[in-house]
Formats: structure tokens, sequence, C-alpha cells
């Protein structure tokens, strides 16, 4: 950077180092991110079967009102409480008893909002009840969840989706129409090594995410003790 010193017109170098932004930081890793998806998930590279090959769906029952962590999937957050979803409001049954159980990286999704991103994996709580109308499934033991959970992120999968949609006024999409979409599945190995790579990259991204949320918190309160 080239600047004028007061006491004469010649110039002179600062060696600072270029100011980064981090929304742009954070936008380039979500690309990055969303470029390497886009690559492992691709058909060209590796051996086709589908999504129904490689889950189970699952249906238990909440009987006797045994769980209480009533949950929802939003297409932004994956599973959350229901009474955060709502504001603090819980619009679930007080009998959940036909609630369905899921475990920690079972998978839900809501038929009539999948199209908009509403499919999640259990991750942040070992237990808890969905609606009934969601459908709910796992992984078969020759594939990882991780893996199967970034690909529900890729173009390609909500591409499928559309042409799998069913009904003239709600479109939804049925546990079978799942099931028929193509997945490109390596070898368990790769699986992991692919969901450890974006994983890693998910963590970054989050931590750029933080840091940003604590730097903006520490300028809002200078600038409140600026005028105190």
């Amino acid at each position: 950077m080239f600047g004028r010193t007061e006491e004469n017109s010649r110039p002179f170098v600062s060696f600072r180092r270029p100011h980064r932004n981090p929304n742009k930081i954070i936008e380039d890793l979500k690309k990055l991110k969303s470029a390497i998806i886009e690559i492992e998930y691709s058909q060209k590279t590796k051996i086709s079967s589908h999504i129904g090959d490689c889950i189970m769906q699952t249906s238990k029952r909440n009987k006797d009102n045994i769980v209480q962590n009533v949950l929802s999937v939003s297409n932004r957050q994956g599973f959350i409480r229901q009474d955060e979803q709502f504001e603090n409001r819980n619009v679930a049954s007080d009998d959940t008893s036909n609630y369905k159980i899921v475990e920690r990286n079972d998978f839900a999704f809501n038929p009539a909002r999948i199209n908009v991103g509403s499919i999640a994996r259990l991750t942040t709580f070992e237990k808890g009840i969905v609606s009934p109308m969601y459908i709910c499934f796992r992984t078969k033991d020759c594939v990882s969840p991780k893996y199967i959970d970034y690909f529900f992120e890729s173009k390609q999968f909500f591409s499928e989706i559309r042409k799998r949609l069913e009904g003239s006024v709600r479109q939804c999409l049925s546990y079978e129409g799942l099931c028929n979409i193509p997945l490109c599945t390596p070898t368990f190995e790769v699986q992991q090594q692919i969901g450890k790579q974006l994983s890693t990259l998910v963590q970054k991204i989050n931590l750029e995410i933080d840091s940003l949320v604590l730097l903006q918190r520490l300028k809002e309160y200078l600038l409140r003790q600026m005028f105190i």
C-alpha cells in the first residue's frame, strides 16, 4: 500500500496484512463445499445403485409416551426441538404414543416439504420423537450415514426429487420414490473419507461464522462504550 509522508512527497510502503473479509471467506468455503459434493457424488465416476439399496424404513412408535423429546425437521437447521421451531409453542398432541421414535443417525423427512430441504439426520440428540407424518429411515451397515447425508445436499438429489413428486395440489415424495433415486456408492472406506473431508470443511465454516458473530458483538459493545 502506498502513501505520502508529511515531511516530503516521497511515497512509502506499508506492510500491513491485507484485510480478510469474513463474509467472503464463509461464502468461498460454502462454494468449495458445494463443488466437492457435486464432484464426489457424480454418477460418472462410480458404480450406480439406488438409495433403496442403502436404507431401511423405521416406524417404531412411542408406546406409553416414554420419549418426551418432540422434534421437527427444519430445512435450515435439521432436527430441532418443536417448541423452538414454533416459538415456544408445543403443537404436539398430548398423546404421543403414535409418534415415531428416531435415534442418533436416523433420518426423517416431511413428504410435503422435502423439495425445500426438509430432510435431516439426527446428530444433536440421542433420541426423540417426530410426528407420524414424517417418513423415517436409517442406513444399512454397508453405507455411512454421513455419506448419504451429504448426498441429500447435492443438486442431483433435488433434481431427482422433482421427477418423483406426486399429487396435484400438494406434491409429496413417497418412501418408494426416495428409494428409486440413483445413488453412487463407492467402498465403505471411501464413503468415510468423503464424509470426513466434508465434515472438516463444515467445521471450518461454522468456526468462521462463530468468529464473525463474536466480532460483530465486540464492535457493537465498543460502539456502545463510546457513547456512555
